[in-house]
This record gives C-alpha cells, sequence and structure tokens, in this order.
C-alpha cells in the first residue's frame, strides 16, 4: 500500500494540470457538503439549552376558531396544568418581556424573560457564577439572573456583579447570578422572576409560554391525552374563555428548529448533488487520463499484474486526489459558513454556533473517503482490464464502450444539474414574487423608533399619553422630516393582539364563538406616515379625546378613574377592509359600534386599506385600530416619514433626550423592517442558489472537457473526413449533434426527477406552484445553452484543423 501509494504521489507530480483541476472540483462540493453537515449539526442536533432535551415538552395552544397554533396561554390554564396532570413532574410559565436597562451607560432595551420558580430545574439551567433563585426568592420577583453573553458586554464579565443592583424600568433587582453559556439565539439578556398568582387571576389573558418536564416513566402521548381531558373540562367550565381552545405538547427540540428542518435537509440534498456533479467530473477526468496510459497498464499486466492489483493502484490515486479536496474544501467550508453565520438576521436558532469541529472534520474525512471511490471506481475497473483487449486498444480499435461511459456521466450530469437548477429557480422565483407583494404600506422613507415607557414612571393612562403627544409635536418639527404617528404593534414586526368582541344589534353568539381580531393602537399621523390608504370615512385626530381614557376593561368591576367621570368624546376605531367585509358583509360600517370585553360602545370612524401585519406571504387578517388618545400603551413604535437625505437621527435622539433622558434609543428603516420578514427565504434562496451557480458552472466544465477529449480521440477519422471533402460546417454540425444527444437524454431525465423532488419545495414557495413550466422552460433553456457553447467550441477547433497535418502525425 505504502509503494503504491509512493507510485501514485508520483504520477500525479508528473500530471499537474490534471491532479489540481481534479483536487479543486472535489474541494467545492466536499467544502459545500462540510459546511452544511455543520449546520445541520448545530441546529438539529446541537443543544438547545436544556438538560436531557427529550425529556422536556413545550405546551401551546391550538384554537379552532382562527385556525391558529403555537399560541400562548393563560396563566388559569397554568394552574390548572400543574394541579391535574400527573404525566407532567414540572411545568413552568415564561413571559418576554421588553425592559429599559439604566443606570450603568447608555440606556438599553433588554429582553428578559420572567419566569417561575421551576423553570431552571425543568431546563437544568445552573449558574456559572452566583446561583439561580430558589422558590421563595422567585416569589419575591426582585431577583435576576444574567446571560453570559449580557454579562460579557455590559459588565466586562467581571464576577463582582454579582449582589450589585441594577436598574430594570427604574426597579432594582439583586443580580444573584450568572447562567451558564447557551446559544445566544436562545438566551434572553437576563431572567427575571414572574408573579404566578397575579398571571392565575387574569383570566382570559393568553400572553404566556409554557414549559414542562415529563415524569419519570411517563411518556408524551401520555402527557398529551391529560392536556386534552383538562382541556375539555376548562372549555366547559369557562366558555368565555376557552371554547375551542385545545393545549398540545412538542417536544422542546421540535419547538425550537422544528419550522427549519425541512428547509436545512432540502439543503442537504443540494449540496449532495454538487458533490456527486463533481464526482461525475473528475470520473471523467480520469477516464481520459487512464486512456492515455493504456500502454503502462498493458506493460503491468504483461509482467504478472492482477486486476486487483491494477484497481488498487488506481484507487488509491483518486485516494490521494480526494484527500487534497478535502483539505481545499475545508478551505472552502470555513468560508462558506463564515458567510452563513454572518446571516444573523436570519435568526436561525444556534446557526451561529456551527464551526469546524471535530465531528466537521470527521465527516469531512468521510466524505473526501467516499468521493474518491466514486470518482475513482469505474476508472479503475475500467483501466484494469485483460491485456489482450488493452494490446487491441493500443493498435488502434476505437473504445466505443468507453464513449457510451462517457455520455451517461454527461447525461446523468446534466440530469443532477437541471434538478438542483429548478429548485434553485423556483426559490427565486417565488423570492421576487414575495419581494413585490403589496404590503398595504410604502416602507421606503420611513424612521422607525421603538420607545418602551418603563411601568413606574408612566403607570397612568395620562403620563403615556401626554409623553406621546408631547414627543410627537417635537419630532413633527424636525426639519426633514414631513409627518409622525405611532402604533402599538409594528406592521411585519411578530406581534399581535388578538381579542373578541360583540357587535352592536347581532344576537349574542355562543360563548368562544365571538368575531375575533387582531386590535392595535394607533396615534393621528399614523397612517398618512405608514401611506396606508384610506377607504372610507375619516382616519383618527387629536380631537377625538381631550385626554387618555383606560378603554379596555379586563374585568367588568375594574372601575374608571374618578378623573374621567366627565363627559369624554366618543370612543372611536378604525378598521381594515377585510375587517368590514368579514364583520359587516354588505353594509357600510362606518357609524357601527362595538364593544371589547367590558368596554363602552366603540364606533367605527374609517376604513382603511388592508396590511400584512404578519408576513407577506400570509393574507391580510381583519384588523381594528384603537386610537391611542382612548387607549394609550405603554409600549409602541414612532414612525417617522423624512425627506430623502435628510438627516434627522440627530435631531430625533436629541428630541427624546429632552422628554427622557432615561429612555433606551433605537433607530430602523422600515425598509430593514420589511427585508427581515423574509430573511428565512432569501437565506435558503441565496444558498441554494450559490450552490445552484457551482453545480453550473461544473457541468459545462464537464461537458467542455469531456467533448474536447472525445474530439481529441476523434481527429485522424475528422482529418480523413475533411480530407475526403468534408465541408466545415458538416463538420461542426457532425460533432455538435452527436455531443448534444446525451445532454437532450440528461434534459428528460432531469426533467422527470425534477417533476418529483420538487414537490419536497412546496411549503417553502409563494405563489409558485413546483411545477411551474415557466421555471422548467428558463432552466432547460440555459442548460442547453450553456452546453451548446461547451460544445461549440472544442466542434470549432476540429472544423479549422489541417487534415494533412492529422493525417501525417503518428
Amino acid at each position: 500500500m505504502l509503494n503504491d501509494l509512493r507510485i501514485a504521489c508520483r504520477n500525479l507530480g508528473r500530471n499537474p494540470g490534471v491532479a489540481l483541476a481534479a483536487a479543486l472540483t472535489l474541494a467545492l462540493g466536499i467544502g459545500a457538503n462540510v459546511a452544511v453537515f455543520s449546520v445541520l449539526s448545530a441546529v438539529l442536533l446541537g443543544s438547545v439549552g436544556a438538560a436531557d432535551a427529550d425529556r422536556v415538552i413545550v405546551v401551546s395552544e391550538r384554537r379552532s376558531a382562527s385556525g391558529g397554533s403555537d399560541l400562548p396561554v393563560s396563566g388559569h390554564e397554568f394552574e390548572a396544568w400543574r394541579e391535574q396532570t400527573r404525566a407532567l413532574d414540572r411545568i413552568a410559565i415564561t413571559h418576554t418581556a421588553g425592559l429599559n436597562f439604566t443606570g450603568r451607560g447608555e440606556p438599553e432595551l433588554v429582553k428578559a424573560l420572567r419566569v417561575s420558580a421551576d423553570y431552571y430545574a425543568i431546563l437544568g439551567l445552573r449558574a456559572a457564577h452566583g446561583r439561580v433563585p430558589d422558590s421563595d426568592e422567585a416569589a419575591a420577583a426582585r431577583v435576576a439572573v444574567l446571560s453570559d453573553h449580557f454579562w460579557r458586554r455590559r459588565f466586562g464579565g467581571l464576577v463582582g456583579v454579582i449582589g450589585q443592583t441594577i436598574l430594570l424600568d427604574d426597579e432594582a433587582f439583586t443580580v444573584i447570578g450568572v447562567a451558564e453559556p447557551l446559544p445566544p439565539s436562545l438566551e434572553p439578556d437576563l431572567w427575571l422572576a414572574i408573579d404566578v398568582a397575579a398571571e392565575a387571576l387574569a383570566v382570559g389573558r393568553h400572553n404566556l409560554g409554557a414549559l414542562a418536564r415529563l415524569a419519570p416513566g411517563a411518556t408524551q402521548e401520555q402527557a398529551q391525552a391529560e392536556l386534552d381531558v383538562i382541556s375539555a373540562r376548562l372549555e366547559a367550565e369557562r366558555p368565555g374563555d376557552n371554547t375551542g381552545h385545545r393545549a398540545y405538547a412538542t417536544p422542546l427540540r421540535k419547538a425550537v428548529v422544528g419550522e427549519f428542518e425541512r428547509p436545512l435537509l432540502i439543503l442537504a440534498a443540494a449540496v449532495a448533488f454538487v458533490l456527486l456533479i463533481a464526482c461525475a467530473n473528475v470520473t471523467n477526468l480520469l477516464l481520459a487520463r487512464n486512456a492515455a496510459r493504456r500502454r503502462e497498464m498493458a506493460v503491468r499486466v504483461a509482467l504478472g499484474a492482477s486486476r486487483w492489483r491494477l484497481v488498487r493502484l488506481l484507487l488509491i490515486e483518486s485516494l490521494a486526489l480526494s484527500v487534497l479536496g478535502g483539505i481545499a474544501g475545508l478551505l472552502v467550508a470555513a468560508w462558506t459558513l463564515a458567510g452563513a453565520t454572518r446571516l444573523t438576521a436570519v435568526r436561525i436558532p444556534m446557526l451561529e454556533t456551527a464551526r469546524l469541529d471535530t465531528p466537521a472534520l470527521l465527516a469531512a474525512v468521510l466524505i473526501s473517503m467516499l468521493a474518491g471511490v466514486v470518482a475513482g471506481l469505474l476508472p479503475a475497473l475500467r483501466s484494469a482490464r485483460s491485456s489482450s483487449r488493452m494490446l487491441r486498444e493500443i493498435a488502434g480499435t476505437r473504445d466505443r464502450r468507453g464513449r457510451r461511459v462517457h455520455s451517461t456521466l454527461i447525461a446523468a450530469e446534466v440530469a443532477l444539474t437541471l434538478t438542483l437548477l429548478v429548485g434553485t429557480g423556483l426559490l427565486v422565483n417565488s423570492f421576487v414574487r414575495l419581494t413585490r407583494v403589496d404590503a398595504g404600506f410604502r416602507s421606503r422613507g420611513v424612521l422607525v423608533v421603538p420607545i418602551d415607557l418603563p411601568g413606574t414612571r408612566y403607570a397612568d393612562a395620562i403620563r403615556r399619553h401626554t409623553f406621546l403627544q408631547e414627543l410627537l409635536r417635537e419630532l413633527r418639527d424636525v426639519p426633514g422630516v414631513t409627518s409622525a404617528g405611532a402604533v402599538s404593534h409594528l406592521p411585519l414586526g411578530g406581534a399581535d393582539n388578538w381579542m373578541r368582541f360583540s357587535l352592536e344589534g347581532r344576537p349574542s353568539p355562543a360563548p368562544g364563538q365571538e368575531p375575533n381580531a387582531p386590535f392595535r393602537v394607533a396615534t393621528a399621523g399614523y397612517f398618512e406616515t405608514m401611506g396606508i390608504p384610506l377607504r372610507r370615512g375619516r382616519v383618527f385626530t387629536d380631537r377625538d379625546a381631550r385626554r387618555a381614557l383606560p378603554l379596555v376593561r379586563w374585568y367588568p368591576q375594574q372601575p374608571y378613574p374618578a378623573a374621567f367621570d366627565e363627559p369624554q368624546p366618543e370612543p372611536v376605531a378604525v378598521i381594515s377592509e377585510t375587517a368590514a367585509r368579514e364583520f359587516w358583509p354588505g353594509e357600510d360600517p362606518v357609524g357601527k359600534r362595538f364593544r371589547v370585553l367590558f368596554s363602552p360602545d366603540i364606533t367605527v370612524i374609517g376604513v382603511v386599506g388592508d396590511v400584512r401585519h404578519n408576513a407577506l406571504s400570509l393574507p391580510a387578517y381583519p384588523q381594528v385600530y384603537l386610537s391611542h388618545n382612548q387607549e394609550p400603551w405603554n409600549s409602541f413604535s414612532v414612525v417617522l416619514r423624512a425627506e430623502a437625505g435628510a438627516a434627522v437621527a440627530t435631531a430625533v435622539r436629541e428630541r427624546i433626550r429632552a422628554l427622557d433622558a432615561a429612555l433606551p434609543i433605537t433607530m430602523r428603516e422600515m425598509d430593514g423592517v420589511r427585508g427581515e420578514s423574509i430573511g428565512r427565504p432569501r437565506f435558503f434562496m441565496l444558498l441554494i442558489g450559490l450552490f445552484g451557480a457551482v453545480a453550473l458552472g461544473l457541468a459545462v466544465i464537464g461537458i467542455f472537457g469531456v467533448v474536447s477529449y472525445l474530439v481529441g480521440e476523434r481527429m485522424r477519422e475528422l482529418g480523413v473526413r475533411v480530407a475526403l471533402g468534408a465541408q466545415r460546417g458538416e463538420i461542426l454540425r457532425l460533432i455538435v449533434a452527436q455531443e448534444m444527444l446525451p445532454i437532450a437524454v440528461g434534459l428528460v431525465v432531469g426533467t422527470a426527477a425534477a417533476l418529483l423532488l420538487t414537490q419536497s419545495l412546496r411549503t417553502l414557495l409563494y405563489d409558485v406552484e413546483p411545477t411551474d413550466p415557466l421555471t422548467f422552460l428558463a432552466v432547460a433553456a440555459l442548460l442547453v445553452a450553456a452546453a451548446l457553447a461547451a460544445c461549440v467550441v472544442p466542434a470549432r477547433r476540429a472544423a479549422r484543423l489541417d487534415p494533412v497535418r492529422v493525417l501525417r502525425d503518428p
């Protein structure tokens, strides 16, 4: 074996061009596969932040009325599960909140996860420094555990922070620990305690997450059966709150990465195709190279070399090439991973942990060895034939079987390339259509400033209302700002606030069957700033209320403050076109009234265009807007429309600082928000598109190389044809027609394969069918043009040959 390895290295050194071409070709395929293996290992197999994660489940809701799934749960449901289930050993609730972190440098809006006492035990989350809360401290709700990345970023990794006090929304919390490092995409900035008793009393508010650990010996099926029984019981006991609500359990890993599993597996299949195409190229290259060594092989056979001996020698040569390709492939993999992990806006869980670790290196070795065998086995077997056949070939007999092998490999290469390019074309077509969707608003030129008012300083509605009115007044005076407004839930921001309501003059529906829609709170100027068109009636103005009014009451016994006893303007709302069609079909909704929970009657004053709030790929839901003057929120997004080129950021920051210096200030462009909403399809389109381009390039190079080799083998025959009077055009047409035949076969086979395999892309496509004929035709035309160009170049060279010179050469 060592002797064969020395011979293989010596032979490769004699043909450095062939060795380099083969190694680089394999490097592309091997590198892509190693990179995707690293991503799959990190995302689908990596730690999801829990010890014994297979025993941890996420409990969420499905609601028959809206058809939604993976929805938040309520505190009273949590209490029922905790008291009535045996299959769940522990259960905890969570609630994500944005809090203002102040007192240490620049104010910052941090992501805080409020959790109940069992949360840490369920996940097995421990402290790297200090400790995590026990049940008594969790009830106190004034202790904090910092995440590792937040601790290092804001406190410089100083252990001395343990025991110190930090300010969150102007409230003091004592830091008692720093958690073990988790993947940054899975951890908040810090953990706080949640008031379980208060959440249990908030009947009807479904805004919590829930985690549970299965009891010893219990299965997920048993837990689901118990949750079904409890859901039915709650529906009977609380029809107004739980009608149509069903709790269901999902394994933690599936809940975290389930939506990315299919796209990543499709990506893995795509890079496997690239590797097969690279192997086909190298196989053709080795076939051509070994054909030039027929005399050497014949001599070895004549001297007594066995068939296995020759196969082993040639396989070692191909394995040596694959090792070189694997080494270069690691560089390709590192470059690919660096590019992929920088796309953090895609928010693929644990993508940032993908790296070339030990499993990835072992995968690189295995893929390299496999590629070497796949690419080199056929050339080795064909070269290690009987000596008599070799001698006949040396004597001048044409190797027709070899031509068929080359043609078959080209057909397979074209079929693989077409299948991959069709998938790429479908994703590109889908993405282009997604970017052209009318979202219902104009994002260009809009600046977004999220504001979160601390509850301590803005506890009542009047303060919240007054602050926002003053802020909008100041911002509208900024040079370059043409309009300004604010909204509680920014379009494409990923948040919703669904509520049931009753319509005036309609029969009372059964509990749980009332109309249901997401509610948003907006100010005067919001619709104009966002470019949302007014269809009927009017939008909000500052005259809709003289002062803030807590319009929506959660409980009937909740009184209005005494300050609001005096007469107030009529509560008003603006609805979307879809809401008008769904709730008042065939009627003019302007002037109609409805009631939310225990609010007074609310009058519809206008109808605006539909907005795709949740995703560009989803149809617009019915939407209801309440006036911020009458329902002031403490969390909202200010939107500003500024003139092109106007430098407003600095002035906006100064105006906000003048009103409240402790507020964190971040700014984004609405175009960026829209771009982030389609980050996942863009990510997969770019990656598969990149691999599709690589596959196309490899296919063109492979076709060009094989045609050049086959034309070179036929030079004497072509010289005779020219000598007998064949014209250059005839020679050109003859070669192109013969070499395009296997390409046509590959197109037919690839089209059939693509029709079957692209069905797996259906869930990733928007407004495009997996069998879209235009995409298939465009890809086929692209491949035919590329293949034709690869055939014409060597064919033209052959058509210009000098017959005297060809026939004179031996």
